[in-house]
């Protein structure tokens, strides 16, 4: 299905619509779109009613060229819109990378949407002006390299040592979303919703009265690190570390995250 919010023409699949189940809202990471979840759909279907979008810039959504529409307030409405109008209950919402972190904005905003919250290589946010300042510029000069050569950037992304783990056919699924997302939609996710300027909610966290499970890969130990350092915020927090596993654990290890979505869920909807 095909949503407007706020001028951007989302595109949107409910995979199944069982009255019985949860449904569980996925969102997907930077140059990603909803096809990196295809592989889990089958069995998620099993305890869920997956519900996958393809974020702003990203995918089949369609996005004007206007680049204040990434920041991440208006990414928080444009997708508050969006649930109003499709009110499901009970939602459970799920988010990997740049998708984790904006489903962290948006459960921070909004808690009384969700029964409960699973973030895969994500974090709260940059909490020193240094580390903010610094991930700018680090997203400003790859947001250039983008726009002046999109595939220099492609092998350069690629290459970093948080995709190690990924088995071939996923990495070849990655380049494949990738080399057909749109340069310009890309830098501007970069400039207005990365890290360095996405306000952080680190101190939200100890508010959270949601159940959230933090997920990291064993051979990611930056995301461990700040995973565990959430864990300790959050009053009802699961910290799952999935060993022989990078920044990817859907892809690196997708039956150990199969596992721990269907806890999260099948609790999740007990508890409602």
């Amino acid at each position: 299905m095909r949503l407007v919010a706020r001028s951007v023409d989302y595109s949107v699949t409910l995979h199944q619509a069982k009255s019985k189940l949860p449904t569980l809202l996925m969102l997907h990471g930077f140059m990603g779109s909803h096809r990196v979840f295809d592989h889990l759909i089958p069995q998620l279907k099993t305890f869920s009613n997956p519900l996958t979008i393809d974020l702003i810039g990203h995918g089949d959504t369609r996005t004007p060229d206007k680049p204040e529409l990434y920041k991440t307030e208006n990414q928080v409405s444009q997708l508050t819109s969006i649930l109003k109008r499709l009110r499901f209950e009970p939602l459970c919402l799920y988010g990997y990378s740049m998708g984790g972190r904006l489903a962290l904005q948006l459960a921070t905003a909004h808690p009384d949407f969700f029964s409960g919250l699973i973030l895969e290589s994500a974090h709260c946010g940059l909490l020193s002006q240094e580390d903010r300042e610094s991930r700018a510029e680090t997203d400003q000069n790859r947001a250039e390299e983008l726009l002046s050569d999109k595939q220099k950037f492609l092998e350069r992304w690629s290459a970093l040592p948080l995709f190690t783990q990924t088995p071939e056919p996923y990495k070849t699924l990655y380049r494949e979303i990738s080399q057909k997302q749109d340069a310009k939609n890309m830098a501007n996710s970069l400039r207005e919703f990365g890290s360095g300027v996405m306000p952080a909610v680190c101190h939200k966290l100890p508010a959270l009265q949601l159940p959230v499970h933090l997920v990291a890969g064993s051979q990611d130990p930056a995301y461990v690190s700040r995973m565990t350092k959430m864990s300790g915020q959050i009053p009802d927090s699961h910290l799952h570390i999935v060993q022989s596993a990078g920044h990817r654990v859907h892809t690196d290890q997708p039956e150990k995250l199969l596992t721990i979505l269907s806890h999260a869920l099948i609790a999740s909807n007990q508890n409602n």
